[in-house]
């Protein structure tokens, strides 16, 4: 019974420490939240011509750090029913940019529309609309995003948020993006009402990397390069090789 009270004395007395130290460490924990400032992430986006987007953004990320810049517009299946509960929603990355953080901001041009191989102003999924076969219908909207640590890359939020603790920054939760997965990112995006491409140009001129799927017209010859010798027959036999039998007169 003794030995009962002493083991149980004991117990009481490491539960309680633990409670202690759970709650002194959870208190230091808050405190240390309470003194970090929201880091800073904005993007920016102004059309500086046709088809083409200035996008600017401003940010207390770490020096380098890598931003994913992409203009995406979503698309609705163009035969799916008004009534659809589920019309899942497909989408089309028009450009996208791989920059870094430098001095606190990061800017890239994006270029929305391309030209069709008749010449018109296209975004890239109606070239391919065309060329499979696909009835597609745009969202009126383009969505500009920028993003940090993106999923699939082990520990780059978690290391995201280490950085910016040694600056006295945290990430703000409006910020923090999850996947079906549970994987976490950091994006910040903005939206803006764009029409489809209007116009042409003058048609590209196609490489033979996209002519006959990269082989280009392989019944056209490579010609030669010239050689740059002009090589003379001499007038008489010039050789010190000793003489064959056939070369006698027979």
């Amino acid at each position: 019974m003794e030995i009962s009270t002493q083991k149980s004395s004991s117990f009481r007395r490491w539960l309680g420490l633990s409670l202690l130290l759970l709650l002194t460490t959870g208190c230091t924990q808050l405190q240390f939240f309470k003194q970090l400032s929201n880091a800073n992430l904005t993007i920016a986006v102004t059309e500086s011509a046709d088809g083409v987007y200035e996008i600017i953004g401003k940010t207390d990320m770490p020096e380098g750090s890598e931003v994913a810049v992409a203009a995406v517009r979503y698309l609705n299946p163009g035969d799916r029913s008004a009534q659809d509960p589920d019309p899942k929603l497909t989408y089309s990355i028009l450009d996208y940019k791989l920059l870094q953080v430098e001095k606190g901001k990061w800017q890239t041009t994006l270029k929305l529309w391309q030209a069709a191989a008749d010449g018109r102003f296209q975004e890239v999924w109606q070239q391919d609309q065309t060329q499979l076969g696909l009835s597609l219908k745009p969202e009126k909207e383009v969505v500009f995003l920028a993003t940090l640590a993106p999923p699939g890359q082990v520990d780059q939020l978690q290391n995201l948020e280490q950085q910016l603790a040694k600056h006295k920054l945290k990430l703000d939760n409006g910020l923090i993006r999850t996947t079906a997965n549970g994987q976490q990112y950091v994006q910040v995006g903005q939206t803006r009402k764009i029409p489809l491409p209007t116009g042409n140009t003058t048609p590209p001129t196609l490489g033979s990397e996209e002519i006959n799927g990269g082989w280009g017209n392989r019944f056209l010859l490579p010609l030669e390069p010239q050689n740059p010798y002009k090589l003379k027959r001499p007038e008489t036999r010039k050789t010190n090789a000793p003489a064959k039998p056939e070369d006698f007169l027979q």
